[in-house]
C-alpha cells in the first residue's frame, strides 16, 4: 500500500475539522490507496460524523476519527498537486472559491466533475 503525501493528509484532516473552508460545494470527494472513490457529505461532519459514501457500490461506512480514515487509506481527491497547493494556502472561502473556478470543469480521477 502507498502511502499519501502529508500535506495531502493535513488538507483533508483540516476539512475534517472545520478549519478549512470546505471545497466547492457539500461534498468532498475523497480516494483511496486501492483507486476506490467517495464521498464525505458537509451536513454529515456537521452533524460530527465521518460517513463515507462510496461512490461505485454507495454502501457508507462510518469511521470513529480522521485516523482512522487515514488508516483505512482515505485522503481528499484533488485532481492536480497545482490545485492541492492553491487550496492549501486559501485563507478563505474567496480563495477557495477562486481556487474552485479553476477546477469546476475538470475531471477528478474516477470521472467525477465538480
Amino acid at each position: 500500500m502507498r502511502g499519501w503525501p502529508d500535506a495531502l493528509r493535513l488538507k483533508t484532516r483540516r476539512f475534517l475539522d472545520g478549519i478549512d473552508p470546505f471545497p466547492c460545494g457539500d461534498i468532498l470527494h475523497m480516494k483511496d490507496t486501492n483507486n476506490a472513490f467517495a464521498y464525505i457529505a458537509k451536513d454529515d461532519l456537521l452533524n460530527g460524523k465521518i460517513i463515507l459514501y462510496d461512490k461505485e457500490t454507495k454502501l457508507q461506512t462510518e469511521f470513529n476519527s480522521a485516523g482512522g480514515l487515514f488508516d483505512a487509506g482515505w485522503v481528499v481527491d484533488i485532481k492536480k498537486p497545482g490545485e492541492l497547493r492553491r487550496l492549501a494556502f486559501a485563507k478563505s472561502t474567496a480563495d477557495v472559491s477562486a481556487a474552485c473556478t479553476k477546477v469546476k470543469n475538470s475531471t477528478f480521477a474516477g470521472g467525477i466533475k465538480l
